[in-house]
């Protein structure tokens, strides 16, 4: 029994002895795997030369082949008090400009003296405008003239860039020719809407009473040129200032035939020459790569230098020959969305929907010509709003 104890006692003692042998080796083994990498990454990080592998320097073409080391004292360092909370780098927006120099090498932006690659534009817009209000006028008490239609214009732009921001562009839409016209008639049964103001009485308007034809047409037209400066911000914000000068005429004519006192004519003319400033502003909604959507606004004050005048000839007698001129202030106001399409980097497809509005103007209705007396046509009244909308198509080059 003793021995068997003493044998045990011995073979306890030899493993504990085995299992510190053991740990004493994996704790020296850790040691020399910690230091070594780090002597090494040390010895890499002092020295100013590493050394090309044999299996390199035979490759063909290969650029390590001329010498068995390589210089790496310009190689650039990493500061390790970067952080993100230190981070100043920005981020260019997009846009046309040019990173390009004349001798095919990168610029970077705003480091070559800016530049676009667009340098001028070129825009065709065909604009569909009615012009509202005043529909049931009429100086006839048997007939109505149609209401005005969509009528057929244009939008023409050409611009110059002067940098990726700055621009000029000038800017002509028109011409609009709206028309009307009525014929009516009758027996010696046909009456005016005319009224007479003494001291004139219905003598000095019978030939438009009890006629036989009533005829009526109303005429409108409108130009608009426009000088503006415009600047250009990220590709989807755009601004401007600029000038304007707007043409906006009426006329109109009533004509009676009548057999029994004889003929009539009524014409009435109304003239709007509007010149002053404007601003405005353009924002777009990229929808794709190709596709986009916005908005569109202008505001002008202007110095409206009007004329009216109205002329009344009844049986061969003039009785009203006068006219009146004025200088007063007007406005237009723009509103419209559009959408673009850009087919290639250099042509653009667009369509849209317009409201103008025009305040402070003077218009055939507006003059009140219904009342014949010897003021008639010696005061402009210049008082009236216009409203126009429309739809439009168009196309936009880039160059």
């Amino acid at each position: 029994m003793r021995k068997i104890l003493m044998i045990t006692r011995s073979g306890l003692s030899a493993c504990l002895a085995l299992s510190r042998r053991t740990h004493l080796a994996a704790f020296v083994a850790s040691l020399a795997v910690t230091f070594c990498p780090s002597s090494n990454a040390i010895a890499q990080t002092r020295g100013d030369e590493f050394v090309i592998p044999a299996a390199l320097s035979t490759v063909t073409n290969n650029p390590f082949a001329s010498g068995n080391a390589l210089d790496m004292s310009n190689v650039p360092t990493v500061d390790a008090s970067y952080s993100i909370a230190n981070d100043n780098t920005t981020t260019e927006p997009a846009s046309f400009r040019n990173l390009i120099r004349s001798n095919n090498s990168y610029c970077p932006p705003n480091a070559c003296g800016g530049g676009c690659n667009v340098r001028y534009y070129l825009s065709y817009d065909a604009l569909w405008l009615n012009r509202e209000n005043d529909e049931r006028f009429s100086l006839s008490r048997n007939s109505y003239m149609p209401d005005f239609d969509y009528e057929f214009g244009g939008r023409y732009t050409a611009g110059t860039m002067l940098d990726c921001v700055n621009a000029w562009e000038g800017v002509y839409t028109g011409p609009y020719d709206w028309q009307r016209s009525s014929t009516v008639t009758g027996a010696g049964n046909l009456q005016s809407n005319l009224i007479p103001v003494l001291p004139y009485t219905g003598a000095e308007i019978d030939s438009f009473n009890n006629a036989d034809i009533h005829y009526q047409a109303y005429q409108a037209r409108l130009h608009s040129f426009e000088l503006n400066r415009r600047w250009w911000n990220w590709d989807v914000v755009s601004t401007m200032i600029g000038v304007r000068y707007v043409d906006y005429q009426e006329d109109y004519l009533f004509q009676s035939i009548n057999t029994t006192n004889g003929n009539g004519v009524y014409t009435q003319r109304a003239n709007n020459r509007m010149a002053g400033a404007q601003i405005g502003a353009e924002l777009l909604y990229p929808t794709s790569l190709r596709s986009s959507f916005g908005f569109r606004g202008k505001a002008g004050v202007y110095a409206n230098f009007d004329e009216a005048s109205a002329f009344l000839n009844n049986a061969g007698t003039v009785v009203i020959n006068a006219s009146d001129s004025d200088i007063d202030v007007a406005g237009l106001i723009e509103m419209g969305v559009f959408g673009q399409y850009q087919l290639v980097p250099s042509i653009r497809l667009t369509a849209g929907y317009e409201f103008w509005y025009l305040p402070g103007v003077c218009t055939v209705p507006g003059s009140t010509p219904r009342f014949i007396s010897p003021a008639t046509g010696t005061r402009v009244i210049d008082d009236e709003d216009l409203f126009l909308h429309g739809g439009s198509v168009g196309v936009q080059v880039l160059f």
